[in-house]
């Protein structure tokens, strides 16, 4: 899993790699699945539980988070 899983003393100390952002596509493209499956199912309310960690992979996409972490180097 990505670094969005990952412990708190982990996170930042992945490099930003293409390899680190296509796993980091593939878990959100997987959290995607998950939302949309839920609600086909009609379980809206499992929706928020895929909330956080969608939202996690999200800001570690970010073109922010990037400018940040490169400027820290």
């Amino acid at each position: 899993m990505s670094v969005a899983f990952a412990a708190p003393r982990q996170r930042g100390k992945g490099e930003i790699t293409p390899a680190a952002i296509q796993k980091m596509l593939d878990d959100n493209n997987h959290l995607i699945q998950c939302i949309m499956d839920s609600q086909n199912k009609g379980k809206t309310s499992e929706c928020s539980h895929w909330r956080l960690p969608i939202h996690c992979l999200l800001y570690m996409l970010s073109p922010d988070r990037w400018v940040v972490q490169t400027q820290r180097a």
